[in-house]
């Protein structure tokens, strides 16, 4: 079969040769480094280009030369994934910069505008996993990187998989009572989404020596405290369960209704313990929580529009069901939107709203 012909201008061919010599991972200076393009090429595309064809492409054999169709598909290829480095490098020379100290001087730490600029970020690092891969260590190391992206975003889609990497080199640089507590807590979260008992015990253990009743936290690293605390006891001492249990509605009962700032205008204490309620199958209990968050605090916009209250409706509603409460359960489906799941929790929970909707019928 006669090969296609080659439409393509001296021009992108030369282009693609500059961009495979200046930004491939294989240097080409002379006929044997085609060789090992050849094999690269195979590599990153899956598709074969022999050492001869490469020679004569890039000018070592001189021959009366035209590449196949095929030969310029592959080496297009091979050179996109290059250029696509390249502009990754540049967009991770900019996230790393973006939370350098010298920006943060004269930023409110609770200046909604900068959140936006935050969550932007976050979203980026959630849907290009090798450009999350490039900046996952310094922003680990760098404490405006900490508290902007490890802090606000722990993404349970990735926590598992790749984040976690993040929060142990976290654990290397963060001097914080606070910030130690809230990074062994979301380690131990990714063993329980690995299902992985051994690796949760060791993490409950870190948890346990660390945690000093007379510091202070945050509701929301409090609330993930007593989330591990439920989760790891049902799983390796259950008795302990009812006065974990006790010691969450006394702390609940003193938590203030109506501060402000540092995101403590939402109910985050009792939205991280109704998880591991649910973890543990505590329906009578995650109902009565989730309904105290529900109807003791006051509906910010922010929070709103995240779908936090939606989740907490959606765990009343898993209560409910699973106490034979269905008729009660089903009134709560007008409070649940799952297009507004915040994205970093949103798969977890439309997960649960799923399988809400299943035992609804």
């Amino acid at each position: 079969m006669a090969r296609k012909p080659n439409p393509i201008s001296k021009e992108e061919i030369s282009s693609i040769i500059n961009t495979i010599k200046s930004q491939g991972e294989i240097a080409i200076h002379n006929a044997v480094d085609c060789t090992k393009l050849s094999f690269h090429v195979f590599k990153v595309t899956g598709e074969y280009i022999s050492a001869t064809t490469l020679k004569r492409f890039f000018g070592f054999t001189k021959s009366a030369f035209s590449p196949s169709y095929d030969t310029i598909k592959i080496l297009k290829q091979y050179a996109a994934h290059f250029n696509k480095k390249s502009k990754n490098s540049s967009l991770a020379n900019f996230i790393i910069n973006f939370f350098e100290p010298l920006h943060f001087e004269k930023i409110n730490k609770d200046d909604k505008t900068f959140h936006v600029a935050c969550r932007t970020i976050a979203l980026q690092l959630k849907n290009d996993i090798h450009l999350l891969e490039e900046v996952i260590e310094p922003l680990a190391k760098n404490e405006n990187g900490r508290r902007f992206y490890f802090d606000l975003f722990p993404d349970y889609e990735l926590l598992n998989t790749i984040q976690y990497k993040g929060y142990e080199k976290y654990l290397l640089h963060e001097k914080s009572y606070e910030g130690k507590m809230f990074a062994n807590c979301v380690l131990f979260l990714s063993e329980v989404f690995n299902n992985d008992i051994k690796e949760m015990r060791k993490k409950w253990e870190m948890v346990s020596q660390l945690f000093d009743k007379s510091k202070k936290l945050h509701p929301f690293v409090l609330g993930r405290y007593y989330q591990v605390l439920l989760i790891a006891n049902n799983h390796f001492n259950k008795p302990e369960v009812k006065k974990i249990t006790q010691d969450i509605f006394k702390i609940e009962s003193k938590m203030p209704r109506n501060e402000t700032g540092l995101f403590k205008e939402f109910p985050g204490f009792h939205y991280f313990v109704c998880d591991g309620f649910w973890q543990i199958k505590a329906y009578d209990e995650l109902l009565k929580l989730s309904s105290i968050a529900l109807t003791d605090f006051k509906k910010h916009n922010e929070f709103i529009w995240k779908g936090y209250y939606g989740q907490l409706y959606l765990y009343q509603g898993l209560a409910l069901v699973n106490m034979g409460r269905k008729t009660e359960a089903k009134k709560l489906l007008k409070y649940i939107k799952p297009d507004n799941f915040y994205f970093p929790t949103k798969k977890y929970f439309d997960s649960l709203y799923n399988f809400f909707i299943t035992t609804l019928n």
